[in-house]
């Protein structure tokens, strides 16, 4: 909290920021980071809005604020993840002063969870976070979102002279409160909390709502999630980080398999189900206007389908591969009909997989082999051999893959169903895995998605 260690040259006042905010052309349009662009569905019937994060079914809160969990170890345990920040308090990010700083946290989290790049020039205290980065066209508002920086004015109840700063962790349906980690003002002796703030509370309370939200430009890369088919329940997290969920949707409970898919070509991830007994696709928020979801059959029941980018024109169509005979059909178009491609790869009752292994400008495809634990990749939609082959993880896992690095190739992966674990890796081979990370509870179905992007 105090100031970073390479000091600031006076005191932003609020007047600048509003002239800083007028100079600030993205805000005009608030940014996508406002809202996960998905839907949440009740049943199959009636789409709702997506609650971004955990419901809140209490009526009315007595307190402004409640503390969720205090020091790293403690919140560790009950799956508030401190971000391994103990380990790596005491070297400087953003030339923030290290050690138990909120400003020194915040610029840790922005850079190792979100992979927001350091800011060519100094931010200042808390306080000032504000002012300094709207000055430097970063989008700043009132609107909350995950992965933003809460601030909070030197003048802001409780705050002290140099103000302060969190992370965003969750945001509550209409905005009706935050989930914020924050370091150097909690009651541990490592100074560590979660804790949920309620809007519309006066402002002379603690804890009281921001002053303002700072929304850094977050590189789009592929999170995590799960859907639950007992309960169509889905949950979803922004980054490829241990942690509670940061969005939540419903789907309809049964035998269904849940799907992700860019349907609008914008580089966002929405929702969708296939039911296998009909062999129907169900997707969700295929368009901005008009019919925004889409019910069509595409081949017989009981296929495994697929999503990719076929053709390379930026939005994902839809697709089935046959297990009896180890064949691929695809389809660009978001209807039924002929398939645009169709060939057979690799032997039957493999697990396909799709994903952009080169870079280019179309997807892929792909099988694993769960009783052996291979990988096979090709790059073209046709039959022949496969340019890679290879062995990552052990056997009978659930294949995954996904832009974890944000770049043009996709990585592999694979999801642990007895330990609720997803292993990652960023290249296509064999060899250590990147990132593991623990997310939901056991034996659920894992998706993987860009949920959020700027």
């Amino acid at each position: 909290m105090p100031e970073d260690r390479y000091g600031i040259t006076g005191r932003i006042t609020q007047r600048k920021l509003r002239l800083a905010a007028k100079l600030n052309k993205r805000n005009r349009r608030l940014i996508a980071l406002a809202g996960v662009p998905l839907m949440a569905i009740a049943g199959v019937a009636v789409p709702v809005a997506l609650s971004r994060v955990h419901a809140d079914h209490a009526a009315k809160a007595s307190a402004p604020s409640t503390t969720l969990c205090t020091g790293w170890a403690r919140c560790s345990r009950h799956g508030y993840s401190s971000y391994g920040y103990q380990a790596h308090q005491w070297r400087s990010y953003w030339r923030m002063s290290a050690g138990d700083e909120c400003t020194n946290y915040a610029a840790y989290v922005e850079s190792a969870v979100y992979h927001v790049p350091a800011p060519r020039y100094l931010l200042g205290d808390g306080g000032q976070w504000a002012a300094t980065a709207a000055a430097h066209g970063v989008v700043v508002n009132h609107t909350p979102s995950v992965g933003a920086v809460a601030e909070w004015d030197a003048s802001a109840f409780g705050m002290g002279p140099v103000g302060h700063v969190a992370v965003v962790e969750a945001v509550g349906p209409h905005d009706s409160y935050i989930d914020i980690s924050q370091q150097h003002m909690g009651s541990a002796a490592d100074q560590y909390e979660w804790v949920k703030i309620r809007a519309h509370f006066p402002a002379d309370v603690w804890q009281e709502w921001p002053t303002y939200f700072i929304h850094f430009r977050i590189p789009p890369r592929t999170g995590l999630g799960y859907f639950n088919a007992k309960t169509g329940n889905v949950r979803l997290r922004y980054s490829q980080t241990p942690g509670p969920s940061n969005a939540r949707a419903h789907l309809r409970p049964g035998r269904l398999i849940a799907l992700t898919g860019d349907w609008r070509g914008d580089g966002i991830d929405r929702l969708g189900y296939y039911n296998p007994r009909y062999g129907t696709f169900h997707l969700f928020g295929v368009s901005r206007h008009g019919k925004r979801n889409r019910t069509f059959k595409f081949g017989p029941a009981h296929m495994v389908p697929l999503v990719g980018d076929w053709t390379g024109h930026g939005g994902d169509g839809i697709g089935y591969y046959d297990p009896h005979t180890g064949r691929f059909y695809l389809r660009q178009k978001l209807s039924g009909g002929q398939a645009l491609f169709s060939f057979k790869f690799g032997p039957a009752r493999m697990h396909p997989i799709a994903g952009d292994w080169n870079g280019g400008r179309g997807d892929g495809v792909g099988y694993y082999n769960p009783s052996t634990g291979v990988f096979a990749l090709r790059n073209k939609l046709s039959q022949g051999p496969a340019f890679r082959r290879f062995r990552f993880g052990p056997r009978h896992m659930v294949p995954l893959t996904g832009s974890w690095t944000g770049g043009r190739t996709d990585g592999i992966g694979y999801y642990n169903r007895w330990t609720g674990k997803f292993v990652l890796r960023y290249g296509l081979g064999a060899g250590a895995r990147t990132v593991t990370a623990k997310f939901g509870p056991r034996k659920m179905l894992p998706l993987t998605g860009v949920w959020r992007g700027v």
